[in-house]
């Protein structure tokens, strides 16, 4: 029995291990997990233009900032919050980001 219960432990972690190499947040990947992404956040909220302090109250990110993770951690905090405290807000989010010294890419989030 012991060992079935130890076996499973570790079958358990092997799948997670697995899981997590082919999501985009990689939550919960062990294996090093090395990309930068330098980033900023423009939002309008009510058609009024934040400034980067009223992001960070809003998102708990900086407006300008770096990501040591996968960027896509930046998309689903800002998903996150605009799907749930957000909701009555019409929103639009712009996340200028590059990644590893890459070209510039965007990314969109609106709810009007």
């Amino acid at each position: 029995m012991r060992r079935v219960i130890i076996s499973a432990f570790f079958l358990i972690q092997l799948i997670g291990i697995i899981y997590s190499r082919f999501m985009e947040e990689r939550y919960f990947c062990w294996a090093p997990f090395d990309q930068i992404s330098l980033y900023e956040i423009k939002s309008t909220v009510n058609g009024v233009v934040f400034s980067p302090e009223e992001i960070k109250s809003r998102y708990n990110l900086q407006g300008n900032g770096r990501e040591n993770r996968s960027i896509h951690h930046v998309f689903s905090i800002i998903k996150q919050y605009e799907e749930s405290y957000g909701k009555e807000d019409k929103v639009v989010v712009k996340v200028i980001y590059s990644t590893n010294g890459k070209a510039k890419e965007e990314w969109n989030f609106s709810t009007e």
